[in-house]
């Protein structure tokens, strides 16, 4: 087994840390304070920066170090379309490749993502079910034959997952039935129906979308009215 280097570590904290929204979209990345909060030395951390910022998470500013990238309705819609002609090839070439091997390991991480709840008690959307959620967009490519294809689209997929915090309010569509989606994407994926798989996962894609959206138009009125 090989082990993580002190910046493959490092890396994968930060990364977490900002697609799990503690450092939030737009805000600046203080380098003293990131050494002193992942105890990193400024060496390491000069190694880390620049992986996040060819994956989209930070960009850089002249002058003024980096920051979280920043999201907009322009850019979600540009990312929801990216995701669907990419993942569309992938899922296609996946159902028409992929092996028993790969129907079992989407199986088991469909099986993982059904037994987790997207809300803890208190109301506030768990970390659990967006890792097995993530995981199963993530095994339904992976009988794809081109790593490329699946490459673009885990970049993609986490581009996307920073847009959850605009809002708690993805999973409060009470017409929609997001476990059902799933399990439907699944049926038509083992039964080898690509273009049904394929139109239910644009769907799945496209109704995310939309609620984040809406969300994110309520909240610039509200702050307008306050």
């Amino acid at each position: 087994m090989i082990r993580p280097t002190r910046v493959d570590d490092a890396y994968n904290r930060l990364r977490a840390a900002i697609l799990h929204g503690r450092h939030r979209p737009g805000s600046r990345l203080l380098l003293t304070a990131l050494c002193v909060e992942y105890e990193i030395s400024s060496g390491v951390l000069r190694e880390v920066l620049p992986r996040l910022l060819g994956e989209g998470l930070v960009v850089a500013e002249p002058q003024r170090g980096f920051r979280v990238v920043e999201v907009s309705a322009e850019d979600l819609r540009a990312l929801t379309e990216s995701r669907v002609l990419v993942e569309a090839a992938a899922l296609r070439q996946a159902i028409n490749c992929g092996d028993l091997q790969w129907e079992s390991a989407l199986v088991a991480a469909h099986h993982t993502l059904t037994g987790q709840s997207l809300r803890a008690e208190d109301g506030s959307l768990r970390r659990e079910w967006f890792v097995a959620h993530s995981d199963f967009h993530r095994a339904l490519l992976a009988g794809s034959p081109n790593h490329r294809l699946q490459e673009i689209a885990d970049r993609l997929r986490d581009a996307t997952e920073i847009y959850r915090y605009w809002s708690e309010s993805i999973g409060d569509d009470h017409d929609r039935d997001i476990a059902g989606e799933h399990a439907s994407i699944l049926e038509a994926t083992l039964a080898r129906d690509a273009e049904r798989a394929v139109a239910l996962l644009t769907s799945h894609y496209e109704r995310t979308r939309d609620i984040l959206l809406r969300v994110q138009n309520e909240a610039g009125i509200a702050e307008q009215a306050g």
